[in-house]
């Protein structure tokens, strides 16, 4: 007899509070000083937000708790201090092949308003 595969973890709501812990404090950060790192890091602070969206349908708010207004709160302030760009800062072709799209996956679609010189030639270059 082979062993068999373990079930797949129920989805941790405590997880998901701590995308979102995470997320308000890039926010918060980024409202309080300038976004000092590069196109690579930026990538990876808004891949935070799509892991959230791809949680979120898992739990009610209710499951979420307080995180809930947390999240919302976060998400304004990262609006205020981001503006649209161009394209996904993923790229055309990641945006294409992952369905991304400026309304529903709009983190993807932004940049910091107070940048620094390297992010900003690299956004230059992103087709």
């Amino acid at each position: 007899m082979t062993p068999s595969t373990p079930p797949p973890a129920l989805p941790n709501v405590e997880e998901l509070r701590d995308l979102i812990d995470q997320w308000a404090g890039f926010v918060t950060d980024l409202e309080k000083k300038d976004y000092t790192f590069d196109l690579d890091n930026w990538r990876n602070d808004v891949d935070v937000r799509e892991l959230i969206l791809e949680a979120l349908p898992m739990f009610s708010r209710e499951e979420i708790g307080d995180h809930a207004r947390k999240l919302d709160d976060a998400d304004k302030i990262f609006m205020a201090t981001t503006h649209p760009f161009r394209r996904c800062v993923w790229g055309g072709g990641t945006a294409k092949k992952e369905k991304w799209t400026a309304q529903n996956n709009w983190w993807y679609f932004r940049t910091p308003i107070r940048s620094n010189a390297q992010l900003e030639d690299e956004l230059a270059t992103v087709r």
